[in-house]
C-alpha cells in the first residue's frame, strides 16, 4: 500500500512539473505582448528594433532546440531542465536593468528563447522516459494545456499593469510610470522560471539516461531507442530500426515534403506574430487601453477553451478533419480582420470601440481555428507520417525550419504593418492559410486509428 501511495505521489509530482514546464515554455516569448504599447509610447526603440526584440525569442529557441538533445545527453535531463529554468530567470536581469539599452534587452530576449528551446525539447523527453504508458499522453496534454495557460497569464499581467501604473495611451500616465510598467511585465517572466527550477531540484534523473551505456554503445543504443507508439506490445513501446536512412530516398520524399510544407505554412499564417502583437493590433483598431486589455484576455481564454476541445476530439474526429477545419477557419478570420483594417485605412470605418471589437472577433476566430486544428494536431500528425528511419532527423529539420519561418514573420510583422498597414499583411497571411488548407485537405492522409506501419505502407 505504501509503495502504491509513493508511486501515486511521484506520478502526481511529475504531472505537476509537466504543467510548470508548459507554463514556462511560451511565457518568455509572449510576455512582451503587454509591454509593447508602453515601449512604443516611450519611443525607446524604433519599430524595426521593437520587431527584432520580439522575434529574438524565436531565433534563440530555434538554435537551442537543435542543440537541446545533445545537451540533455551530455549533462542529463534534470540538469538540462535546471539550466533552462536558470537561463529563463536570469533573462529578466539584462532586460530590466539595462536601462532600456538595445543590446542588453536583445541579449535577454535571446536568453528567453534559448530557455524555451531547451524546455520544449527536454521536458517532453523527460516525461516520455519517466511516466508510465498509461500517463504518458496525460503528461503531454498537461504540458500543452499549461502552455496556453501561460499565454493567458501574460494577458492578465497586462491588465494588472494597466490598473497599477496607468494605460500607455493615457496622457495622465507619467513617463516614469510607463518605465516601471514595462519592467514590471518582464520581471513577472522570472516567476514561472523560479517555480520550475525549485520543482526540478526535487526530480529524479531520467532512468533512461542513468542506465545508458557509454562510448560507442551509447550511439548504438540511442540510435535504436524506443518509440511509444501505442500499437506494439502491451505497454505500447517498440524498438526503432537500427540506423537512419537519407531523407532524400525516393520512398521518403513525399512524406518529408508534405511535412515541410505543413511546417512552413504553419508559421507563415502568422500564428506566433498574432500571439505577440494582438494587443497592439487591438489598440490600433480603435480600442482604449482598458478595453484592449480585456479583449486580449478574452482571446487567450478562447485559445484555452479551443485547445481543450481539440484534445477531446483529436482521437475521435481525426487529425486531417481538425487540421482542415482549423485552416479553413484561419482563412476566414484573416480575410475578416483584413477587411476591418482596410475599412479603417480607407476611412470607411472610424476607429472606435465597435471597430476594435470587430477586429477582436476576427482575431478570436483565428485563434480558435488555429487551436482546434494546427495548435494541437500538427506535431502529432507529422510525427505519425514520418517513417521510423527518418523521423528523428526529419522532425529536427522540420522544427528548425518551422522556427526560422516564425522568426522571419515575427521580425517583419510590425515593419510591414507600419509601411503598408495591417490589411495587406493579413490578406497575405490568409493566402498562406489557404495553401495550408489545400495541403491538409488534399495531400495529408488521415492517420487516426492507423498503425505507423500502415501509414508508411500508404506512402510506399
Amino acid at each position: 500500500m505504501q509503495r502504491r501511495n509513493d508511486a501515486t505521489l511521484r506520478r502526481f509530482f511529475l504531472l505537476c512539473m509537466a504543467g510548470c514546464g508548459g507554463l514556462l515554455f511560451d511565457f518568455g516569448g509572449t510576455v512582451i505582448n503587454p509591454a509593447i504599447p508602453y515601449l512604443e509610447s516611450l519611443g525607446i526603440f524604433t519599430t524595426e528594433r521593437l520587431s527584432h526584440l520580439t522575434s529574438a525569442v524565436v531565433l534563440g529557441a530555434a538554435v537551442s532546440g537543435l542543440a537541446a538533445g545533445a545537451v540533455a545527453e551530455k549533462i542529463g535531463r534534470k540538469k538540462a531542465m535546471l539550466l533552462a529554468s536558470a537561463i529563463a530567470a536570469l533573462a529578466a536581469l539584462p532586460i530590466c536593468l539595462g536601462g532600456g539599452a538595445y543590446r542588453p534587452f536583445y541579449a535577454g530576449r535571446l536568453m528567453q528563447g534559448v530557455a524555451a528551446g531547451l524546455v520544449g525539447v527536454v521536458v517532453p523527453m523527460y516525461l516520455a522516459e519517466t511516466l508510465d504508458a498509461a500517463n504518458r499522453g496525460k503528461g503531454a496534454g498537461i504540458f500543452q494545456f499549461m502552455d496556453v495557460v501561460g499565454i493567458l497569464f501574460c494577458s492578465l499581467v497586462g491588465v494588472a499593469v494597466v490598473k497599477c501604473f496607468g494605460g500607455p495611451g493615457d496622457p495622465a500616465t507619467a513617463e516614469i510610470a510607463k518605465q516601471a510598467a514595462w519592467k514590471a511585465v518582464f520581471w513577472t517572466s522570472a516567476v514561472p522560471a523560479l517555480v520550475f527550477f525549485a520543482g526540478a531540484l526535487g526530480l529524479p534523473e531520467s532512468p533512461v539516461w542513468k542506465s545508458r551505456p557509454s562510448g560507442r554503445d551509447t550511439e548504438q543504443t540511442h540510435g535504436r531507442g524506443t518509440e511509444h507508439c501505442g500499437e506494439d506490445g502491451p505497454r505500447g513501446a517498440r524498438p526503432l530500426p537500427e540506423g537512419r536512412d537519407s531523407l532524400l530516398r525516393r520512398r521518403y520524399v513525399v512524406p518529408f515534403a508534405i511535412a515541410l510544407a505543413v511546417l512552413v505554412c504553419n508559421q507563415a499564417t502568422g500564428c506566433n506574430a498574432i500571439q505577440y502583437f494582438a494587443l497592439k493590433m487591438l489598440l490600433d483598431a480603435g480600442m482604449g487601453d482598458a478595453a484592449a486589455g480585456a479583449a486580449n484576455v478574452s482571446l487567450w481564454a478562447v485559445m484555452l477553451a479551443a485547445t481543450a476541445v481539440a484534445c477531446a476530439l483529436v482521437d475521435r474526429k481525426g487529425r486531417k478533419f481538425l487540421l482542415t477545419l482549423g485552416t479553413a477557419g484561419m482563412v476566414v478570420a484573416d480575410v475578416g480582420a483584413g477587411c476591418v483594417f482596410l475599412a479603417l485605412d480607407k476611412g470607411w470605418l472610424a476607429p472606435s470601440l465597435l471597430s476594435g471589437w470587430a477586429a477582436a472577433a476576427c482575431l478570436a476566430l483565428f485563434i480558435a481555428a488555429f487551436s482546434i486544428g494546427p495548435g494541437v494536431v500538427v506535431w502529432l500528425a507529422l510525427s505519425e507520417i514520418m517513417p521510423d528511419r527518418i523521423r528523428a532527423n526529419g522532425m529536427a529539420i522540420g522544427l528548425f525550419l518551422n522556427m526560422m519561418v516564425a522568426w522571419f514573420v515575427s521580425d517583419r510583422f510590425l515593419v510591414v504593418a507600419e509601411c503598408h498597414g495591417y490589411a495587406p499583411l493579413l490578406f497575405a497571411l490568409a493566402f498562406f492559410a489557404a495553401v495550408y488548407f489545400a495541403v491538409a485537405a488534399f495531400l495529408l492522409p488521415e492517420t487516426k486509428g492507423k498503425t505507423l506501419s500502415e501509414i508508411e505502407e500508404f506512402f510506399r
